[in-house]
């Protein structure tokens, strides 16, 4: 069975989609069956892929609006062992006539039954808001990875986000836990304490993994080339610490024994 993972953000500018993009092309590379599912309207996910509109016929809006199975909307990505499930803006119409409706919001966590036997990671790329896509992908994970920067974020924002994932957990009865906190473009973990203190975050230090990713120019020239950075360049400094991340997570769940 899969690890359904949603990275989440507390504010826009955290590297979410970045680090979606860049941890599922990595479990990739480890030769982990990976499925990414872009539920953001803007696309960002599935155009830093490299996907065209014209690669797919069915997307992410056509899932949610019940008009095909997900088995129907994967592709397949020009790396092994990653597919994906791709997203545009006709997202906003659904999504829209969705949130009317509470319970809609778990109607990603039931589709996913059909696929989550044939990957062993389900990485879900949601919307920088707390709005019905991303209250939709945090519902469906069982795990979230909050990915912090120490430019962007505050106390107000995180809190924003916990009150968010408790607000999940009790009103559609889901096991969503927190995983851990991801540091983007951080050059050392000095500066990840010194902000954790400043925002009077200390109590989350046991959170933080030991992965920080750094700021890397490779990252701005991957997105402009519409690859992963590992397409890009494997050995820059962002890449080879994606894939380190990658290997922390995929132990993480190993040494807890997560099916």
């Amino acid at each position: 069975m899969s690890k359904i993972i949603t990275v989440a953000s507390p504010k826009g500018g955290s590297g979410k989609s970045v680090t979606a993009v860049n941890l599922a092309t990595s479990l990739a590379l480890l030769e982990k069956n990976t499925l990414l599912i872009d539920c953001d309207l803007q696309g960002s996910s599935t155009q830093w892929c490299g996907i065209e509109g014209s690669d797919y016929h069915c997307d992410m809006a056509s899932v949610l609006s019940g008009s095909v199975k997900m088995t129907d909307a994967v592709i397949k990505t020009q790396v092994n062992y990653l597919d994906m499930i791709p997203a545009g803006f006709n997202l906003f119409r659904v999504a829209l006539k969705l949130a009317k409706k509470i319970g809609n919001e778990k109607m990603l966590r039931l589709f996913l039954r059909d696929v989550e036997d044939e990957y062993e990671y389900i990485i879900i790329d949601p919307p920088s808001s707390y709005g019905f896509l991303s209250v939709t992908a945090m519902t469906a994970a069982d795990w979230l990875i909050i990915c912090m920067s120490v430019y962007h974020d505050s106390v107000e924002a995180f809190h924003c986000l916990l009150q968010t994932v408790k607000y999940i957990q009790t009103t559609h009865n889901v096991p969503l836990k927190i995983a851990g906190c991801l540091f983007n473009m951080c050059e050392t973990k000095e500066d990840i304490l010194s902000f954790l203190e400043k925002q009077n975050l200390m109590d989350i230090k046991q959170m933080v993994y030991q992965t920080v990713i750094p700021e890397d120019d490779n990252i701005k020239r991957s997105i402009d080339l519409k690859i992963p950075a590992a397409l890009h360049d494997i050995k820059s400094p962002a890449a080879a610490a994606y894939l380190n991340f990658a290997k922390e997570i995929h132990f993480f769940f190993n040494s807890r024994g997560v099916l």
